[in-house]
């Protein structure tokens, strides 16, 4: 029974080995899926967003998840269409929660419903052009935002991508039954090392049915829950990662004098929907770095973000700390059940 025991620890350890190499290929294989290319020849332009799908809407399309975080990434997006400014909070703020933002001149006329309302939230009533804080804005215009929030629910139901909006159905994958043919094999092994306890130790057996259990675990992860796609859908979010794949392969010597602007303005939003916006702000820092040793400036302003950091880095990240601070409070202020 001594041999089984040990067969029973090489066998999970195994298991264990081959699952997390499974799990990992799977995870990057679903993060970075593009559209197949017909063609030998690439296209000539890069690809943009898709014009149906604002960046508050990528996670939506990806995994049918609409939250908070998404709203706030829509502020960020229009502030950079122009329609905000954002300030951080003050070095001797005692509220470090206390971001500002501005609604600047520029008429709503042609935005989505949720963008409007959005946008509505940042109107101080009282004094027409003042900024509202972050704090007050979660505090005074919840109701607002909740609305917003449940407009951009309705906007990505509308959309036509799922064939029953809200309602998640399993993938048909094998990952379940895998999974749980390896966790009633550690099962088993554990009753099987159990009863040889009785002559010896069982440890190394359990150790073994242990790894086999936790394997079985990963690899039912792998079954998500989704919403079912239509042919729509699924046309639309392989622009999507067609997209993120271009934005991923983004180099300095892509970047121009000319477009760094442009560039920079048109997927800064998207590189956050992304999770790419490290990246993506390194690549300008290495452009602009270069067009400096070439005795050029690389414009790249956002006067939309009132920051003294000229580096894209540093106000990448100013914005991912606006999009936490703005996910704490949306989290103390219940924003998510409100809006269901």
């Amino acid at each position: 029974m001594g041999t089984m025991q040990w067969v029973v620890l090489f066998a999970g350890v195994a298991v264990a080995i081959a699952s997390v190499t499974i799990w990992l290929v799977a995870r990057r294989q679903s993060a970075t899926d593009p559209a197949p290319n017909p063609g030998l020849i690439q296209p000539d332009a890069p690809p943009g967003p898709p014009g149906s799908v604002s960046p508050g809407m990528v996670d939506a399309l990806l995994d049918g998840t609409v939250r908070p975080r998404h709203l706030f990434l829509t502020l960020i997006d229009l502030a950079v269409r122009g329609y905000l400014t954002i300030a951080p909070p003050a070095d001797d703020d005692t509220d470090d929660l206390g971001w500002a933002l501005g609604r600047t001149g520029r008429g709503a006329r042609g935005l989505r419903d949720f963008e409007t309302t959005l946008l509505s939230t940042t109107e101080n009533p009282g004094q027409p052009g003042a900024p509202v804080t972050l704090t007050s804005l979660m505090e005074d215009a919840r109701d607002g935002l909740a609305s917003a929030l449940g407009e951009l629910r309705g906007a990505v139901a509308r959309a036509g991508w799922f064939t029953q909006p809200g309602v998640v159905q399993r993938n048909r994958t094998p990952w379940s039954a895998i999974g749980g043919g390896v966790m009633l094999l550690g099962l088993a092994s554990a009753g099987a090392s159990l009863i040889a306890g009785f002559r010896g130790s069982p440890w190394i057996g359990l150790g073994g049915a242990a790894l086999l259990v936790l394997s079985g675990l990963l690899l039912i992860t792998l079954t998500r829950l989704r919403p079912a796609i239509t042919p729509a859908g699924d046309r639309t979010r392989r622009e999507v990662q067609r997209y993120r794949t271009w934005l991923q392969g983004l180099q300095p010597h892509d970047i121009t004098a000319e477009t760094a602007r442009e560039m920079f303005d048109t997927n800064l939003a998207p590189a956050l929907a992304f999770g790419l916006e490290t990246r993506f702000a390194d690549v300008f820092d290495t452009a602009a770095a270069r067009h400096r040793n070439w005795g050029k400036a690389l414009n790249i302003d956002t006067a939309w973000l009132q920051s003294p950091a000229r580096d894209a880095a540093s106000r990448v990240r100013l914005l991912d700390r606006f999009l936490d601070d703005a996910v704490r409070l949306a989290d103390k202020a219940d924003l998510d059940d409100l809006a269901d």
